[in-house]
């Protein structure tokens, strides 16, 4: 997790999400999927105040409905909602950034796999038993929205800031599919070794 903002964001915006535990976290779960929608608009149309905005706001609803949830104790539906609709937050941001011509498809397309596949990674992981494995890895999604917004902000500056946004985001997402897939053998394989001796 190369920025740790799940780490930070908990301790501030615990005071708020304690204020806050009566409403459903699922509310501000979508509450971030409209506003990865708005922001997909505002990538199209090439409207980058709209975009810096809204991706501030996908975050800050990605990270609260989070820390809501472990207020609230977390549900199975809750889960599956806030996976779920964050992969769909994911595709609309992406497809967003490749139809306002701010990358190429191929380099588009190739975010989009690792972010998908760091998902399914770690969905299939703890699936398998493993409880959690936060901090798996060098760009988690909690990672990829913030580096997005900071080179939203960078676009106003230098035009191939997104571009070059893309370029790490493609890099880092895939290592961290490779570093999920070597945890993965790592910890299977000794679990047979175990079971074997055992």
């Amino acid at each position: 997790m190369l920025l740790q903002i799940k780490k930070f964001s908990e301790k501030v915006l615990l005071p708020l999400a304690r204020k806050l535990k009566n409403i459903p976290a699922n509310y501000f779960t979508l509450f971030g999927l409209v506003s990865a929608i708005i922001t997909f608009f505002g990538f199209v149309f090439q409207l980058m105040i709209i975009v810096i905005i809204f991706l501030f706001i996908t975050e800050f609803f990605d990270q609260l409905d989070g820390v809501v949830a472990r207020l609230q104790g977390p549900t199975k539906l809750g889960g599956f909602l806030d996976s779920t609709l964050d992969r769909i937050g994911d595709f609309f941001l992406f497809i967003g950034i490749i139809i306002g011509g701010y990358t190429t498809i191929e380099i588009g397309l190739i975010v989009l796999f690792g972010a998908f596949l760091t998902s399914y990674t770690r969905a299939k992981i703890e699936a398998l038993g493993v409880e959690k494995i936060y901090g798996i890895g060098i760009l988690e999604r909690t990672d990829r929205v913030p580096i997005l917004f900071i080179g939203a902000i960078l676009q106003i500056w230098f035009l191939s800031a997104l571009w070059w946004t893309m370029i790490i985001l493609a890099i880092g997402t895939n290592i961290t599919v490779i570093q999920r897939i070597i945890f993965a053998f790592q910890k299977f394989s000794n679990n047979n070794k175990e079971k074997v001796e055992s």
